[in-house]
């Protein structure tokens, strides 16, 4: 699990995985209780990373519409929204992502209330979807414009049903 003296590591590891730079409040919100996080260590080298936040259900994909409706009830079904995971080239294929995959579903299983895990995906990662696809999750729609500042802008919004 990610705490304050593994961060770093993974501040470090996301910098060389993903085009997208993290603020320091995703960094600190990894620490927050009720958040899912991992860091995989091979000979003291950081070699993959997942992090993922429970958020509201259908925030995603944004069908939640109450969210700042303070008359609204407190929702009281949720998504487990898988923020980053990835896996340094030469580590990949030997399992980590796959672990890290079932540590996620299992810390969401636990939580009764959690009744899907939720991810993005660059339209253009045939390798991420091929991954993900094989451990059961389907693809949900294109998001236009889902990235700000990387090209291609779209992303698939894929799910993972739990219950």
């Amino acid at each position: 699990m990610v705490d304050a003296i593994t961060l770093p590591k993974v501040r470090n590891l996301n910098s060389v995985l993903f085009p997208v730079r993290y603020s320091g409040a995703f960094y600190k919100g990894l620490l927050h209780p009720g958040q899912f996080s991992q860091l995989a260590q091979y000979n003291n080298i950081s070699v993959g990373t997942i992090a993922c936040r429970s958020q509201p259900l259908g925030f995603a994909d944004c069908s939640f519409t109450t969210m700042f409706d303070y008359n609204s009830p407190v929702p009281d079904k949720f998504e487990l929204y898988m923020m980053t995971l990835g896996v340094l080239a030469p580590y990949r294929r030997l399992g980590i992502g796959r672990l890290f995959l079932q540590n996620a579903v299992e810390f969401a299983f636990r939580d009764q209330n959690i009744v899907r895990i939720v991810l993005h995906v660059q339209i253009d990662n045939d390798d991420a979807l091929r991954f993900y696809h094989k451990h059961g999750f389907s693809t949900l729609r294109i998001v236009p414009h889902y990235y700000k500042n990387i090209e291609p802008s779209d992303a698939y919004l894929l799910e993972y049903r739990l219950r």
